[in-house]
């Protein structure tokens, strides 16, 4: 499932989906910051139980997670891909920083 969509600002609670409380953007607006033949920098800001998503220095959602029952402070760092047509997908310079 997805916690927010593009332009999105999402609240989770516990036992609920996402709620949409807020914007960023539009979303075909943001997706025009996203580059098609080039790399693009993504870049995560992640502060106690708020989650932000910047692609190339424009934010495209916020998730503020509020189910402390089912969330975790600390895990894994992944990377998905979702199902589709086939793709190239790439990596590379990831840098975690610690705060």
């Amino acid at each position: 499932t997805f916690l927010a969509l593009r332009g999105q600002v999402t609240r989770i609670t516990e036992g609920k989906d996402p709620v949409i409380i807020g914007t960023v953007g539009e979303m075909d607006q943001l997706q025009e910051y996203v580059l098609k033949e080039d790399w693009n920098q993504c870049h995560l800001i992640v502060r106690g139980n708020t989650m932000i998503h910047m692609i190339n220095g424009h934010i495209m959602s916020v998730v503020i997670d509020d189910d402390a029952e089912n969330r975790t402070m600390d895990g894994l760092l992944g990377v998905q891909v979702h199902v589709g047509p086939p793709m190239t997908v790439e990596y590379r310079n990831i840098l975690i920083k610690r705060l």
